[in-house]
């Protein structure tokens, strides 16, 4: 399974950081880990990268390393431009089987209103979409293929 992991280093992407680890426990994942400073980025760092392209390398290799620690492979990018676009044209263009994004716990209802990268990925993608919060994790297949949801158990 060749999996598109969108991660920026914020408390939502290390969700989907976990998630990803779930999906391809079993080894037979292919992942890439993609990191996209967007134009209006701030040169500050609280957290996630803002700003320098040096802030994303280091988050990406933060998500690498976790899975390598895991005994996961993973592939390392980054990009510049509009996050939600750039991670569309990668899972087009990659041909990804399915992308993992964070999400601040909103729920579905609640992303209609945000207008989030992860609904925009949602509305976008060529492949399912896993949106990964703390509660609860619902994947969405493309072209309103519908949703599935489970429940995350809180962390102790």
């Amino acid at each position: 399974m060749k999996i598109l992991l969108a991660y920026d280093g914020f408390e939502q992407s290390r969700h989907a950081l976990e998630e990803t680890a779930k999906l391809a426990e079993d080894g037979k994942g292919e992942i890439t880990v993609l990191s996209v400073v967007p134009p209006d980025a701030r040169g500050s760092k609280s957290g996630g990268h803002v700003g320098l392209r040096p802030h994303a390398h280091e988050d990406v290799a933060r998500a690498h390393a976790y899975l390598r620690e895991l005994g996961i492979p993973s592939e390392m990018k980054m990009d510049d431009g509009d996050p939600a676009e750039q991670i569309v044209a990668e899972a087009t263009t990659g041909s990804y089987d399915v992308v993992v994004v964070g999400s601040r716990g909103h729920g579905a209802l609640g992303r209609l209103f945000l207008g989030s990268v992860s609904t925009e990925v949602v509305a976008q993608a060529p492949c399912p979409v896993l949106v990964a919060g703390a509660d609860m994790t619902e994947r969405i297949e493309p072209a309103g293929g519908g949703i599935s949801s489970s429940s995350a158990a809180p962390e102790s």
